[in-house]
């Protein structure tokens, strides 16, 4: 079928899971009836020689997850992705910001696939080097157990645990006035979690009447990560202190749980983070699984079609991108950051209700088979390329 697919895993992500995203969409070409070549870098390889097999060799596209590839260069100074034929996809899986670096790079075919609209006005709109911009949410994978759920009904949050504390005393040692900057993005945030950060920092140069050129500000944006981490942290810890505070049972599994402490913690339940090809395993076994994304403000992260593809019901924090596109108590169950007793509301009819769970698993598990495993995924991707061509 013409050109074959070159598929990268470049950057080590978090419990492996870059590799297994580039390993599933790698199957999922496979499976659509393209040849594809998958190659996996490692920080003690030999780069050059594990990169030069590729050199002018032309392909129908290829793909990479929060790629570092951008930024390799050759002896003579010229990026490496300039010695390949064919579009360049990075699949950005947080927000750009952490990607000026690679965003800003001078690769001619460069686009951005991302997992949230917002991401993609801000790709859009400050790095107008990308020929093109997609919002495009992960796929999931269905696990191998296919048995009971656990007998014990829990909720199950997936995920890392930082002390928001740490992100705050790096923001405190920032000079001026960048420092004064972050903290007020953080109040913005906090009261305002649908507001994309890029947004609130607009608002607050606009009353302070300063102007930044595009790049400028796309740079400034980059060095103010540490709001984004607090705020991200900030909800993760609130969201774990009111379900335990209503004696809620609740299992965490990742790193950095053992830092967690929380005067109720009777209900609560540590366990080690696991590679991520193996963290479906775990959720199949869950009832409910629980989303905490609030810096993902249009857009799905990928717990939600996890969760659905391995009928556990995914109790998330809402937004415009979800509500337009499922509904409340049928295929998801939303509650409000902005009002946090909605959580505890909806976590404790759904450790009720046995019914209602089983009717929202089955509606979610049909809607993750219509459009949300990898092999749609990779049709939207080779779409994306098929128009790149004709344009």
């Amino acid at each position: 079928m013409g050109e074959p697919i070159l598929v990268f895993s470049s950057r080590e992500i978090c419990y492996f899971s870059g590799n297994f995203f580039a390993g599933q969409i790698a199957v999922a070409f496979e499976e659509l009836g393209y040849e594809t070549e998958l190659c996996e870098l490692s920080v003690d390889e030999d780069l050059e020689q594990k990169l030069s097999p590729y050199i002018g060799k032309k392909y129908r596209l290829i793909l990479d997850f929060n790629s570092i590839l951008p930024r390799l260069c050759m002896e003579d100074g010229s990026a490496y992705l300039e010695q390949l034929e064919g579009p360049f996809f990075s699949y950005i899986l947080d927000h750009p910001l952490f990607h000026y670096n690679c965003l800003t790079m001078p690769v001619k075919h460069m686009h951005v696939l991302v997992v949230d609209e917002t991401h993609e006005s801000y790709v859009r709109t400050y790095f107008p080097g990308i020929v093109s911009v997609h919002t495009l949410p992960l796929g999931s994978t269905r696990a191998l157990y296919q048995g009971e759920k656990n007998r014990e009904c829990r909720i199950l949050f997936t995920g890392t645990y930082n002390d928001p504390q740490k992100a705050k005393d790096e923001i405190g040692c920032a000079p001026m006035p960048m420092g004064a900057w972050m903290r007020e993005l953080i109040e913005r945030c906090i009261e305002d979690p649908w507001i994309p950060m890029e947004d609130a920092f607009l608002e607050i140069l606009h009353h302070q009447e300063i102007v930044l050129a595009k790049d400028e500000f796309s740079r400034y944006m980059n060095a103010m990560y540490p709001v984004e981490m607090f705020v991200r942290d900030y909800f993760r810890k609130k969201i774990l202190d009111d379900l335990l505070l209503k004696k809620l049972p609740v299992t965490v599994m990742g790193e950095g749980w053992d830092k967690y402490s929380n005067p109720q913690e009777k209900t609560l339940k540590r366990e080690q983070g696991l590679p991520f090809a193996c963290s479906f395993e775990r959720i199949a076994k869950e009832e409910i699984l629980l989303n905490v994304s609030p810096m993902f403000h249009h857009g799905m992260h990928d717990r939600i079609p996890a969760g659905m593809a391995n009928r556990a019901v995914v109790l998330t924090d809402e937004n415009p991108y979800l509500r337009e596109r499922w509904e409340n108590g049928r295929h998801l169950c939303f509650y409000s950051v902005r009002q946090l007793h909605t959580l505890t509301e909806a976590g404790e009819r759904l450790l009720e209700d046995q019914d209602f769970r089983r009717r929202i698993q089955d509606c979610a598990y049909e809607s993750f088979l219509e459009g949300h495993s990898w092999k749609a995924r990779a049709e939207q991707i080779l779409d994306f390329a098929r128009k790149t061509a004709t344009e």
